[in-house]
């Protein structure tokens, strides 16, 4: 039987989070007819737009709060991935669907071919913070990660795919250049390794 500490519980997701768009959407409808009926009533000026202006703002304060709420539930239903919980915990199932979709795996596999062609090129593409020196050697791991992600016959599993998302998006990466500002030596083919293993769904 796992054991769980207290604490841990008060992070599980709520559910899976409302809709993001919806009350702006909606909101946008009802000023639009609120806009409507109050010209045809003859209001003009600003006695016409207030209604309509107030009810478009609050569409867009609880949209942002949807945003902040969609935020928090899937930074909590990641870390209970990430702890091992993803077979075990139904609440959370709309977060394992999510990261292992068929969209979001061909986006990571898009974005990580990307920096393939990256590595060949004489000089550093503007804007880019790759450590090309150090992924050179390891186009063929690249590679074989995007293709791993790309093998929809395969299923993956949500920590991996969290994996991939801290290899893109982490300034501690093993991809990008100031990673290794400290000349601590460090095992990018390793690295890139547990990253494609990390996606192999165990039961």
């Amino acid at each position: 039987m796992d054991l769980i500490h207290p604490a841990e519980f008060r992070e599980e997701p709520d559910g899976a989070p409302r809709p993001v768009l919806a009350p702006v959407v909606l909101l946008a409808v009802v000023s639009g007819a609120v806009f409507a009926v109050s010209l045809l009533s003859g209001l003009r000026g600003d006695e016409l737009l207030v209604a309509p202006v107030s009810l478009a703002l609050l569409g867009v304060v609880l949209t942002v709060r949807r945003w902040d709420e969609r935020r928090r539930l899937c930074a909590a239903a990641d870390r209970w991935i990430e702890r091992g919980y993803e077979n075990r915990a139904a609440r959370y199932t709309w977060r394992i669907d999510e990261l292992t979709s068929v969209r979001e795996r061909r986006m990571l596999a898009c974005t990580v071919r990307d920096v393939v062609p990256e590595l060949a090129a004489r000089r550093r593409p503007t804007g880019s913070l790759l450590n090309r020196p150090a992924l050179r050697p390891h186009r063929a791991a690249l590679i074989a990660l995007a293709d791993r992600l790309d093998d929809l016959a395969r299923p993956v599993s949500a920590a991996g795919i969290l994996g991939v998302h801290h290899l893109l998006t982490e300034p501690g990466s093993v991809l990008y250049a100031g990673s290794f500002l400290d000349d601590r030596p460090r095992d990018v083919g390793a690295e890139l390794g547990v990253t494609l293993d990390r996606l192999e769904v165990r039961h």
